[in-house]
């Protein structure tokens, strides 16, 4: 398997998660949790609201480097079918 069809079976599973409800549902919760922790916070626990913050920040990226991923497969998946054959499918 030659680095293009990686790339694009690995864009195949980044796309499966990306549309996970569960994995959707896991971030969701820990966003709100984060902003629960964040607006409950008194003014003194800057602690509190560092760590809620960077949770925050850390799921982002997590999203981002996700959204890389699978861009990067629909950019292989266009290479491999410009090859004149099909993408093998995951």
């Amino acid at each position: 398997m030659d680095e293009t069809e990686l790339n694009y079976q690995r864009g195949q599973q980044a796309k499966q998660l990306l549309e996970s409800e569960l994995l959707n549902e896991m971030f969701r919760k820990i966003e709100e949790d984060c902003q629960r922790e964040i607006r409950a916070s008194s003014l003194l626990e800057t602690e509190v609201r560092e760590k809620a913050y960077l949770l925050l920040k850390t799921v982002d990226v997590l999203k981002t480097k996700l959204r890389a991923v699978y861009d990067t497969g629909v950019m292989a998946e266009v290479a491999i079918r410009r090859r004149g054959r099909p993408p093998k499918q995951v």
